[in-house]
């Protein structure tokens, strides 16, 4: 049983390599062979003394000196055969498994692993950041990350970061400004769409209430409407969801709840049904509506933005995206607090923008310290000080910013773009750097493979 774990290609290469090591281990077994050496080494030699006795000596130390000294290919290498069938042939000379315990010996294995650590070793001196130069830099990273960390508090109170809308703000939901705008907009969209086309269901889908307005009858079939609150139950005022569901509820009069379950209401009078609508027939209908009349996709789809344009600025507003489907309990908390898709929007504005502040520092700091790399410093290693430094400056910038959080005891302290910033660093650089290590190994050992393949050939040459 091996140690290591193979995949089906290094399965494969062990197999060819095991055949080979044994084909070499019958060559030296085999008499024969040995024989015909031997005879042809007695051979050389005796041609040798008999150019010696003839005075060619000089020619036989200059052609040995051309030989030796020369770095002259092979003129006939053999031909190598196609990978596919050599691990055929390798199949059929060795039926089991093989690992590499079957190839090399345990101390061949521990030799084969400290090489491995010097090498690892040969990597983290040349990406070390210990130089005086690359510590300048990271303490001067960590030095405006942390500030910018400790600023941003300050700068977030400045747009109402994490605060909820003032009701005295607001309109109120039935207010006849919004009434009277949402009412000229269809208007105009009615209008504009006569010219062209003739009158049909597609006005009604203008100016009838949307189905998920509807809560009557909602009590009798032990929904949660949420009352006042219906918005959050209901994903046709959801501002993602609802371009979806929302669109879909008009056009066919069925409403869609935050669970996904919908209900096919009627209009006279107008109330919720017990008929349970499946997905798939609510997408169906939509399907065939679209297709009944090429105005009635637009004209729900305009409804729809009328009316949650009509909501937004409402006293209620309109819930946090998608979140009451995910996690009512909480949707339902910040919703009633007065924390709606606005004020979701404007933190999302100061975290987004607490982000590209944090990116743009990196940037400009890579790019400086890119300036400090000498002609002989390879320019991947070189950059991998530079991530590192970015990392290490990030980490502890976040760091500064969750012990800020939790000192003060006020979550809006907390810097969600520098986390981010940070975990970027943490996804990418870590796989970056771990790229370039695995490439240095790699040219590595190449490197030293090829040094032994070429000193194969020279004396491959000299026989």
């Amino acid at each position: 049983m091996s140690r290591f774990k193979y995949s089906g290609e290094e399965m494969d290469l062990n197999k060819v390599l095991k055949m080979n090591q044994d084909i070499s281990k019958s060559f030296l077994k085999d008499s024969d062979i040995f024989l015909t050496k031997k005879k042809a080494d007695m051979n050389i030699s005796a041609s040798m003394e008999l150019l010696y006795s003839l005075g060619e000596g000089a020619s036989i130390e200059e052609l040995s000196l051309e030989i030796t000294t020369k770095d002259k290919k092979l003129k006939n290498r053999p031909i190598l055969e196609e990978w596919d069938k050599v691990v055929n042939q390798a199949n059929e000379c060795i039926s089991t498994a093989v690992v590499i315990e079957d190839i090399v010996s345990e101390s061949e294995i521990k030799e084969a692993f400290q090489e491995l650590d010097e090498i690892n070793q040969m990597f983290s001196r040349k990406t070390t950041i210990t130089n005086k130069t690359d510590l300048s830099f990271l303490a001067i990273a960590v030095a405006i990350q942390v500030l910018k960390s400790l600023i941003f508090p300050h700068v977030a109170e400045k747009f109402h970061y994490g605060e909820s809308f003032d009701e005295s703000g607001r309109l109120k939901h039935n207010d006849k400004s919004i009434e009277q705008a949402h009412r000229k907009s269809n208007s105009d969209f009615r209008d504009k769409k006569l010219k062209k086309h003739e009158a049909g269901h597609w006005i009604n889908i203008l100016y009838q209430t949307p189905a998920y307005d509807i809560t009557k009858g909602s009590k009798g079939l032990n929904i949660n409407m949420g009352g006042a609150y219906h918005r959050m139950y209901t994903l046709g005022h959801d501002p993602v969801l609802g371009w979806v569901f929302g669109t879909m509820n008009i056009l066919t009069d069925i409403i869609t709840l935050n669970t996904f379950k919908s209900y096919r209401i009627m209009r006279n009078p107008m109330k919720i049904t017990n008929e349970v609508v499946p997905m798939g027939l609510l997408f169906k209908e939509s399907y065939e509506w679209k297709k009944d009349d090429p105005l009635n996709l637009p004209a729900a789809i305009f409804a729809q933005a009328q009316h949650l344009k009509s909501d937004e600025y409402t006293k209620l507003g309109l819930p946090i995206p998608i979140l009451s489907s995910v996690n009512e309990m909480l949707a339902s908390k910040l919703y009633k607090k007065n924390y709606d898709a606005i004020c979701l929007a404007r933190d999302l504005k100061v975290v987004g923008s607490s982000l590209m502040v944090s990116r743009i520092f990196d940037t400009i700091i890579s790019l400086v310290h890119g300036f400090f790399r000498k002609e002989d410093e390879l320019k991947d290693l070189y950059e991998v000080r530079t991530r590192k430094i970015l990392l290490i400056s990030n980490s502890i910038a976040s760091t500064s910013t969750i012990l800020n959080a939790k000192i003060t005891s006020n979550p809006k302290n907390l810097d969600i773009g520098m986390l981010l910033n940070t975990v970027t660093h943490l996804f990418m650089d870590i796989r970056f750097i771990e790229k370039i290590k695995q490439e240095f190994i790699e040219s590595e050992i190449s490197d030293r493979l090829k040094k032994e393949l070429d000193e194969i050939d020279r004396l491959y040459e000299e026989i």
